[in-house]
């Protein structure tokens, strides 16, 4: 029997769509600012925008929306590489981070958030991981306590 905690499928799925949406919607906006932005005296990437107001319409605009959309697909590949993924058993604990995973069968004394970390300490004391992840205190207690690991609510010091 294991328990597996990740992000929940709705944010996972919504990534992945609203992202690219959102970086669509802001590639119209830059798009909609380029000329103003071409006329400053400075800017970072200013040559971007001077191109996208020499392009002639519609290009213009389906070059800065296609451009939003890339970039928020790079955004939502980064963002599903970096998310953490947590398996718990009673006797292993399984992290994988993107193409990284870690198995961890050890005499835990302490399970605990520190933080945004999640820290699991051995019996002897030493610190056998810390973790960042955005994974929900409840879900990662649950997980821990069901299969007989010593849950802390609180950071451990030793």
């Amino acid at each position: 029997m294991e328990t597996t905690v990740d992000e929940p499928s709705w944010l996972r799925t919504g990534s992945w769509v609203g992202c690219p949406l959102i970086g669509g919607a802001l590639g119209v906006g830059v798009w909609a600012i380029a000329a103003w932005v071409g006329d400053l005296p400075a800017f970072p990437f200013q040559g971007v925008f001077k191109v996208l107001t020499k392009l002639p319409q519609p290009w213009a605009t389906l070059a800065a929306v296609a451009g939003g959309l890339v970039l928020g697909l790079a955004f939502a590949a980064i963002w599903a590489h970096e998310r953490l993924v947590v398996t718990v058993t009673p006797t292993r604990v399984t992290l994988v981070r993107g193409d990284k995973t870690r198995r961890i069968e050890a005499n835990l004394e302490a399970v605990y958030l520190d933080g945004k970390e999640l820290v699991l300490r051995t019996t002897d004391g030493r610190e056998i991981a810390r973790e960042k992840t955005d994974l929900g205190r409840p879900e990662l207690a649950s997980a821990f306590a069901e299969h007989g690991y010593p849950w802390q609510d609180e950071p451990v010091e030793r």
